[in-house]
C-alpha cells in the first residue's frame, strides 16, 4: 500500500502562512506535503495555477478515487505521507527561476528524485512545474 501511495504522490508534489514569506525549497516541499495530504486548495495556492491545473487535477481524481474505495485506508494513506521524508540536494538558478532537486520518500526505503521549477509571482514563490530525475 506504502507503494501505491508513494507512486500516488509522485505522479501528482496545511493551512496558509500569511505571514510567512516561503523560500523556493520551503515552497516545493509545502507544496507536495499539501498534495500528500489531500490539501488540493493550499496545492493550489503555492503554484502557478495555469500550467500545474493539470498536475493538480490529476492527483486529486486519484486521490479522491482511493478515498471513495476505502476511506479508513484512505486515512492511514494521508497519514503515512504526511511523514515522508523530504530532503533537497540542490537548487539552481535559471534567470529568475529556481530549480530545485529533492527526494521524498517513507520510512519503508521507497524513494523519488523530482525537480521542480519555480517562478516569483507577486511577491511569492510559484511551482511551475514537477518532473522526475533520473
Amino acid at each position: 500500500m506504502k507503494r501505491l501511495l508513494l507512486l500516488l504522490l509522485v505522479r501528482g508534489c496545511g493551512g496558509k502562512e500569511d505571514s510567512v514569506e516561503l523560500g523556493p525549497s520551503e515552497t516545493a516541499e509545502a507544496f507536495c506535503r499539501a498534495l500528500a495530504a489531500g490539501e488540493f486548495a493550499r496545492a493550489c495556492e503555492l503554484c502557478d495555477t495555469v500550467s500545474m491545473k493539470a498536475y493538480i487535477d490529476t492527483y486529486r481524481s486519484v486521490f479522491e478515487s482511493f478515498s471513495e474505495e476505502n476511506e479508513k485506508a484512505a486515512a492511514i494513506a494521508s497519514d503515512i505521507l504526511g511523514d515522508m521524508d523530504f530532503s533537497v540536494e540542490n537548487m539552481t538558478k535559471e534567470g529568475g527561476r529556481r530549480i530545485v532537486f529533492y527526494t521524498i520518500g517513507l520510512s519503508d526505503g521507497i524513494k523519488r528524485n523530482k525537480v521542480a521549477t519555480l517562478m516569483k509571482v507577486e511577491g511569492a514563490w510559484k511551482v511551475e512545474t514537477v518532473t522526475d530525475r533520473n
